[in-house]
């Protein structure tokens, strides 16, 4: 395992479970801050909120750092224990954000009342104010929002995310793109590309899942189809039941794909990969590939997902090499992150995934997408260009971490190839 690969995982061992944790604690604090308030008497709901986040937080632990196969658990066990554990993660992560968020926007307020109060000539004044009936009714009132507000935060989290878990995750788009590219011969007018990627095969991708996926892309009927990365979660194991299912995916000018970022989590990159090409998916490993069809080329070009941009880069101009510049050039690209480096190397488009476009989408304001996502990347999904080189970002069908998707369906897109107007 590479560096650039070792800390990208590192940070799903350490950082996130780290984070997570953080928020749990934070979340409990307030949990049972609430409870001795409307509880004095009953100890009974402390105890049960104590167990409930002691459970919850210990089965994190153990799945993060033991990692047990999900698919030898008994089914009644998925429904009755696993169902719940994402459930519960998912929206207490939520409430732990809001809460969070909460408590910095009054940290400053609370910090100067605080520093008035530790001087004499201002603390009787502070204290006169908190006694005024003005004071205390907008204070009251403030308080009575804010516990409601709570209230409904918390029902729209775990509501949203038991629907995330249940429905959010199957319920597909097919969407279709066109991109003009220039060079492209105008017997390629209309070449169509199939798109699917981020896969995650895993015990919530399972084979039938994915025997699903692989006849909606051979229902398009696309003259090529690609798989952009990411064919299994980070179980080497998982890559059969993926090799299974896209075994029958057909496309006359035949089916590519590239490494993503969790083909390399697990302790047999190799394997994953001698798997999948196997399985017909012809993968270009810092490789490219003549696409020919009536007389019309382009060249197909594909980099391995090694996380730094210096590193996919290099691997990048490896793979282009002498390409002459007037036959165009598709990328395939995992990570969408290097767009600006793919338009200096005169790539006319690139096709991602990686972002999962979002997975869970809070909200979208115009070309904002509000999502955790949002954070590691400007580029989430659908379309992006830097001059004359375009990008296209598919949001996927998998999920990774919680298996949740809100406000973000997977998604299988079409992708036309058209020549300029004057070609």
């Amino acid at each position: 395992m590479n560096f650039s690969v070792q800390t990208s995982f590192m940070i799903f061992r350490v950082f996130i479970p780290l984070t997570i944790l953080g928020l749990q604690l934070l979340l409990y604090v307030r949990t049972a801050r609430w409870i001795r308030a409307r509880f004095r008497e009953n100890q009974r709901p402390l105890w049960i909120a104590r167990a409930l986040f002691l459970l919850f937080n210990a089965a994190a632990l153990y799945a993060v750092y033991i990692r047990p196969q999900v698919s030898d658990f008994p089914q009644w066990f998925i429904y009755s224990g696993v169902y719940p554990y994402f459930i519960w993660h998912g929206a207490t992560f939520f409430i732990g954000i809001v809460v969070l968020a909460v408590s910095l926007i009054k940290l400053p307020f609370k910090g100067a009342f605080w520093l008035l109060e530790r001087f004499r000539p201002s603390r009787a004044r502070v204290e006169a104010i908190r006694q005024k009936p003005a004071y205390q009714k907008f204070n009251a009132s403030r308080r009575s929002f804010l516990r409601q507000s709570m209230y409904g935060l918390t029902a729209a989290s775990f509501g949203g995310s038991a629907y995330g878990l249940v429905l959010g995750k199957t319920l597909y788009d097919i969407t279709s793109a066109e991109f003009t590219i220039p060079n492209l011969s105008p017997s390629l007018a209309g070449f169509s590309i199939a798109l699917v990627s981020d896969i995650h095969s895993s015990p919530f991708m399972s084979k039938r899942d994915m025997d699903e996926y692989v006849a909606l892309v051979n229902g398009l009927k696309a003259d090529m189809i690609v798989v952009d990365g990411d064919f299994v979660n980070s179980q080497v194991e998982e890559v059969y039941p993926f090799a299974e299912a896209f075994s029958n995916l057909r496309a006359p000018h035949g089916v590519y794909g590239v490494m993503g970022n969790h083909d390399f989590y697990n302790h047999d990159p190799e394997l994953v990969a001698r798997e999948v090409d196997a399985c017909g998916v012809k993968l270009l490993r810092d490789d490219k590939t003549i696409i020919e069809k009536d007389g019309g080329q382009f060249y197909l070009v594909g980099v391995d997902d090694v996380g730094r941009a210096n590193n996919s880069m290099i691997r990048l101009d490896e793979a282009v090499g002498y390409a002459p510049l007037e036959i165009p050039r598709i990328l395939l690209c995992h990570r969408p992150y290097y767009l600006p480096q793919a338009a200096a190397r005169n790539i006319d488009l690139v096709l991602s995934g990686h972002t999962h476009g979002g997975q869970v989408v809070l909200g979208r304001f115009g070309d904002i997408v509000l999502a955790p996502a949002s954070i590691a990347s400007r580029y989430i999904s659908g379309k992006y260009n830097i001059g004359k080189t375009n990008m296209y970002i598919s949001r996927g069908i998998g999920t990774v971490g919680l298996p949740i998707r809100l406000n973000c369906p997977p998604e299988i897109t079409r992708i036309t190839l058209v020549p300029p107007a004057n070609a």
